[in-house]
């Protein structure tokens, strides 16, 4: 094992990866470096810096899936009536995800965003509105349903699908 490349390593899966799995570091890479190990748990429960997403969508056209990426911006300075977006089923259990009106509406225009799959119960719906700059939710998908964990002045209503 001590002879074989990091590069040449079989991965591991993601469903196998557990909070004591080691992982290979090298400290000091600029002086004198030194091989050293730390656990994944280690590493999340002391990370040295901020974190950054760099998976941010701006999305402006009508029918819009939202669920693709990590955070969503949703530019409406040029809508000319309503936006309806969607938000699809997500793709992993405890999946975040983040929408936000990154732009004033050039009018009186809403992003009303369709959530099909909201919620303790199937059969409801819920359509985020958001309105004004800055208007942000966050919600967490369990597998079955999106749940808002947190909100910043939107409007939320839920109705019975049909």
């Amino acid at each position: 094992m001590a002879d074989k490349k990091i590069s040449a390593l079989a991965a591991v899966s993601d469903s196998s990866i557990t909070a004591d799995d080691l992982l290979h570091i090298v400290e000091n890479p600029g002086g004198t470096p030194v091989n050293k190990k730390m656990t994944i748990g280690q590493l999340f429960e002391n990370i040295p810096t901020h974190l950054a997403i760099d998976d941010i969508t701006t999305v402006t056209a009508a029918n819009a899936t939202l669920a693709n990426s990590f955070a969503t911006a949703i530019d409406l300075s040029g809508a000319t009536a309503n936006v309806q977006f969607t938000l699809n089923n997500g793709s992993d259990t405890g999946q975040i995800k983040v929408i936000w009106a990154s732009t004033e509406p050039a009018g009186a225009f809403n992003a009303n965003i369709q959530v099909t799959s909201f919620g303790p119960a199937a059969s409801k719906t819920t359509n985020i509105v958001l309105s004004t700059i800055g208007e942000a939710c966050v919600l967490i998908w369990t597998g079955t349903h999106w749940f808002p964990i947190a909100d910043s002045g939107l409007t939320a209503s839920r109705a019975a699908i049909s």
